[in-house]
């Protein structure tokens, strides 16, 4: 998957997961890593089943993509969870835990799974406390700071698993309609202007399943999405934030054919840099709160990119 990060001033990128950031630079704080408190918006933008093989050869005619490779940091060699398949790495990278510890170990996890009747049924409970969901980066970031103003808006209905009332201010479920998506967050973003933002994009991975990965359906999907990208970026324009908001664009997964596989990209803001140190999906939350000056929670498995800095 790749991962791209974006910053206004000074901008890079990432691998087959797909991550992207925009931050203006602050002062960090002695003892804290680079990037401490240096934004006071950040977004996780989810393009689900864009593996970064398929971009490093279509940035020609996705223009918002290929922006990330010459303004942001970049790589397309960030390491998803296995197995490469959604929900145990949307879990991860919305927790900074490994399946096994969130337990969210395949695509049919419930809520109900967190409370194994007994030992002996395939089941784990999450190690964040069994009975409930595994802790979010939004519960974490609530829980340091009450006023963060936390907005979710997702195409893949599953996501809405790991929401929880009291730790989102904004939801939108788009059930699979991309477009309302990107325009629900966007008009929310010009009139609330979040600190701690989730979309998430399905389009990409519908395609790959229905038409195969790389086919010409799957690029047309693929090119929507990069228009909602812009749709977000005008956005953040418009609410006069993008110069304090860090973008970080990713995939959950690659494929081949009509099936997943296992390709990996991630983020940074030295523009232009392609990271080549060690980065996984588990590194995002811990990125995203650390933008914001918020610690992770004991939990979290992640690390800061540091990276990119």
């Amino acid at each position: 998957f790749f991962f791209f990060f974006f910053s206004r001033h000074t901008r890079t990128g990432l691998p087959m997961l797909l991550v992207f950031c925009l931050v203006a630079l602050c002062s960090a704080a002695p003892l804290t890593p680079p990037g401490f408190q240096s934004a006071k918006h950040v977004i996780l933008i989810g393009c689900d089943g864009f593996g970064g093989m398929y971009l490093e050869n279509a940035t020609s005619f996705l223009p918002t993509f290929g922006r990330f490779y010459k303004e942001g940091a970049f790589t397309t060699r960030a390491r998803d969870q296995a197995p490469s398949v959604s929900a145990p790495n949307w879990g991860a990278m919305i927790t900074s835990l490994t399946p096994v510890n969130s337990g969210i170990d395949n695509n049919d996890w419930v809520p109900a799974d967190a409370s194994p009747p007994n030992v002996t049924v395939e089941l784990l409970p999450p190690i964040t406390g069994a009975g409930k969901i595994p802790t979010t980066m939004w519960r974490t970031a609530k829980q340091q700071n009450p006023a963060t103003t936390v907005a979710v808006s997702i195409s893949w209905d599953w996501i809405n698993y790991l929401v929880e009332p009291d730790t989102v201010d904004y939801l939108f479920r788009g059930r699979e309609d991309d477009a309302a998506v990107a325009a629900n967050i966007s008009a929310f973003i010009l009139q609330h202007q979040p600190n701690l933002m989730f979309v998430h994009f399905d389009s990409i991975d519908d395609a790959g399943h229905a038409h195969g990965w790389g086919s010409p359906q799957y690029y047309d999907a693929a090119k929507n999405v990069d228009s909602y990208i812009a749709q977000i970026f005008e956005a953040l324009v418009k609410a006069d934030i993008i110069d304090d908001t860090l973008v970080l664009v990713t995939a959950d997964h690659g494929g081949w054919k009509f099936g997943h596989g296992l390709f990996d990209q991630g983020p940074g803001v030295q523009a232009g840099h392609n990271i080549t140190s060690f980065v996984s999906d588990l590194d995002f939350a811990p990125t995203l709160l650390n933008a914001l000056g918020l610690q992770p929670n004991p939990y979290m498995m992640g690390k800061v990119v540091t990276a990119m800095y």
